[in-house]
């Protein structure tokens, strides 16, 4: 093989000209079709490599290449490009062949929509252009078949595709005559900046049948009886002439359908926020379908959708058949099972799985309103997705994201790729801390799930590049550099301070000193971790001399800034996990924390055993909790407790899933663990519940837990591998006898009996 990653162009189709502002991209952006005709003499193990701005789907001889959908991994295509390579020997014959590569915007073309009335992604995306790809075909090494300026290129059926608005099909329309396309050869950093995919691949992986199908007024209403993000697929048997309208929505309240839980960027749902010239009004889920005489088949191609409900206007109910809507997500491997007898517990953990796989395409989204990779909620959701899924890989990617977005002066964004937020941030470019926090954290779980030292080498000298520049921030400037704990129910609106903020902004900088004092031990950085030890034990001195109430407590009394004090270590743990208790009793077992706090809750309450608290806010009754979100019986999560400009297919407070494994499994991965090395054996055994299994599939083998409830009590097994230790830590009062402790193979079986 050649130095080079690629001996293709980059070709395109001649730039759509979109007026003055951008505002044309919305009523005339035709996708291109790429097509090549080329020979072959005798058929050989063959190899296709492509690289997109831009999704593609490749067709040779009318198959359809790999089974990859929305695929183009996003990162910041000006520095970060992934490709694909495939085995296409069983597609190809001798003689001619035909090779087409349809292309769609993606994230590489975005809509000058005004995201928040403020962030059009063509002005803040650092690359955008029309989508364009590289491709080379090899025949045992050798170059048979390249990208270059003898392709021809057509007009594709979708008059317009966006990501965040949907996509507009005209199946009477022909290809249109072919045209040149422009090539533009790759330069030296397109080069280099080159890596191949790594990640697991956005796919179809579940389709759903309609639960209801209604005629409303004119319009036919379509009920899938739960949110999913993914693709509609329709049948229709249309006529020339006849305009379809499909508009999607979330979730239904008192028969109403809230189609602004989805607007992109708040568009039409906050009066004061325009999304600019040509947007519309209001940035709904949208997709118009052009009909021809007779059938048709409808099949979203370079958009998802969030949506339980699609509204459709322009046709009989007689012409449509085969409706079904289309699980489309990242295919990430699910590592942890459990099961319970009792039925909301079950409810509650198939709506956090949900909802996290709804928001993942290629990066963490948030929700469809967004469709950006925060930090902060990758490190609020970290451990509920480590225990979960299989990231070993999702993560390094994740990892990368942000580390190619740093500035030059160390700081990371908000999201990765950045796109112009950074509230409360550290500089131009860089979000606030708990939202940086996301390197020195991910690096961190990365190393105790899957122990890759290799990674932190890798790594390590961004995280300090980072830890120096913040370090050298003043620390009260720093410690107000701070969103806070984003979603408590205590904020009223957006402008209002979240619970502990100033506390929660000083907990944040504390843990960039744990975090790097362990990576610098991990790596045997002496001086580094000497260093960063020193200004760990000064600042827990400054927080507990600035912060520590007459009464022992620190901050404002609030359950974050208890929870978070009781996390790093400060003050007297009696104090604050006796006031911590209280206080949650005060407020009627309603959680007020944010993200964040939630999840730190859950973690500090487990391991001090008081879990019968976390059991009574999980199945709370009020207004405020898991029971009222999910009795829309969307199956899905809200982004908020308490609605109010909330999206209805959001993952952000999917965090007591921890607590589900490290609870209820009694399952915990010790902080000192490599690779899953460690564990302590802590269950809760919920009252409600009479049988309980749960398995966790780590790098270092399977784990399993089990517990029957009888008159007499509880039995305990725990299933082991040989190489995993584990320690283990039942509450005082559980009174557990060992019953048995038997090695079988390659695993450990031990047995308790819990007189309760």
């Amino acid at each position: 093989m050649p130095d080079k990653e690629f001996n293709g162009t980059w070709i395109q189709a001649p730039k759509n000209d979109y007026g003055l502002s951008d505002k044309n991209y919305y009523f005339q952006n035709p996708n291109p079709i790429f097509r090549q005709i080329f020979e072959i003499t005798n058929v050989k193990k063959s190899l296709l490599k492509i690289a997109s701005l831009g999704y593609y789907i490749v067709h040779i001889n009318g198959l359809r290449v790999g089974n990859f959908e929305l695929n183009s991994d996003w990162s910041d295509y000006s520095k970060r490009i992934y490709f694909d390579e495939y085995d296409i020997t069983q597609l190809l014959k001798k003689g001619t062949n035909i090779i087409e590569v349809e292309l769609g915007n993606g994230m590489y073309n975005p809509a000058p929509l005004r995201l928040f009335g403020k962030y059009n992604l063509r002005e803040r995306l650092p690359r955008i252009g029309e989508p364009k790809f590289v491709l080379d075909v090899l025949a045992e090494d050798k170059v048979i078949l390249r990208t270059d300026q003898n392709w021809s290129v057509y007009s594709g059926r979708l008059k317009t595709n966006n990501l965040y608005l949907g996509e507009h099909v005209d199946f009477s329309k022909s290809l249109s005559n072919a045209k040149k396309v422009i090539s533009l050869p790759l330069d030296n950093v397109d080069q280099e900046n080159m890596k191949r995919s790594f990640i697991p691949k956005i796919k179809k992986l579940k389709n759903v049948e309609p639960v209801n199908i209604l005629t409303v007024k004119n319009d036919i209403l379509i009920d899938f009886g739960e949110t999913i993000s993914g693709f509609l697929h329709l049948q229709i048997n249309g006529h020339d002439g006849q305009k379809i309208l499909l508009k999607y929505c979330e979730t239904m309240k008192n028969g109403k359908l809230l189609f602004n839980t989805s607007f992109a960027g708040n568009i039409g749902e906050i009066p004061q926020i325009d999304g600019g010239p040509g947007a519309p009004k209001k940035a709904i889920q949208q997709d118009i379908i052009d009909c021809k005489n007779g059938t048709q088949i409808f099949e979203n191609k370079f958009t998802f959708h969030s949506f339980r409900y699609v509204l459709i206007s322009g046709l009989d109910r007689k012409q449509l058949s085969d409706i079904k809507a289309i699980y489309v997500h990242t295919d990430l491997q699910q590592i942890g099972q459990m099961n319970t007898d009792d039925k909301f517990y079950n409810q509650l953990l198939d709506a956090g799985i949900r909802t996290k796989l709804n928001n993942v395409h290629s990066v963490f989204e948030d929700c469809a309103r967004e469709r950006l990779e925060y930090g902060g909620d990758i490190v609020a959701l970290a451990n509920s997705n480590l225990y979960s899924f299989d990231l070993k890989n999702f993560y390094k990617k994740i990892i990368d994201d942000f580390v190619i977005e740093q500035t030059d002066n160390g700081g990371i964004p908000e999201t990765a790729p950045y796109m112009g937020i950074q509230t409360n941030g550290t500089g131009q470019g860089e979000g606030p801390i708990l939202w940086q926090l996301v390197l020195p954290y991910l690096l961190w779980k990365h190393y105790q799930f899957y122990g890759d030292k290799l990674l932190l080498e890798k790594y390590y000298r961004y995280a300090k590049k980072q830890y120096d520049y913040l370090s050298n921030i003043p620390i009260e400037d720093l410690a107000n550099d701070c969103i806070g704990d984003h979603g408590s129910i205590l904020v009223k609106s957006f402008y209002d301070k979240t619970p502990d903020k100033l506390l929660v902004g000083y907990c944040t900088i504390l843990s960039f000193d744990i975090l790097m004092e362990r990576l610098a031990c991990i790596l045997s950085r002496e001086s580094d971790a000497k260093q960063i030890k020193a200004n760990k034990i000064n600042l827990i001195q400054e927080i507990e001399r600035k912060f520590t109430n007459s009464d022992g407590t620190l901050g404002q009394n609030t359950q974050t800034g208890l929870a978070f004090s009781l996390l790093l270590g400060l003050g007297n743990k009696k104090v604050l996990l006796h006031s911590l208790i209280e206080k949650i009793k005060a407020d009627d077992y309603v959680f007020t924390a944010g993200i964040y706090g939630m999840a730190v809750l859950y973690r500090v309450l487990h391991e001090n055993h008081c879990d019968a608290i976390v059991s009574k806010w999980l199945k709370q009754r009020s207004k405020i909790g898991f029971y009222s979100m999910l009795k829309n019986d969307n199956k899905v999560l809200s982004e908020l407790f308490v609605e109010k400009h909330s999206s209805a297919n959001h993952a952000m407070f999917s965090s007591y899933i921890q607590w589900y494994y490290e609870a209820l499994g009694g399952i915990q991965i010790s902080d000192e663990s490599i690779g899953c090395s460690d564990l302590i054996i802590n269950p809760f055994f919920d009252k409600d519940i009479s049988n309980f299994d749960c398995q966790l599939k780590t790098i270092s083998g399977i784990v399993k837990t089990s517990w029957q409830r009888s008159k007499k009590g509880i039995n305990f097994c725990l299933e082991i591998p040989k190489n995993i230790s584990y320690q283990v830590d039942f509450d005082k009062s559980s009174q557990p006898n060992l019953i048995q402790k038997e090695n079988k193979g390659e695993k450990i079986i031990v047995r308790y009996f819990i007189t309760e």
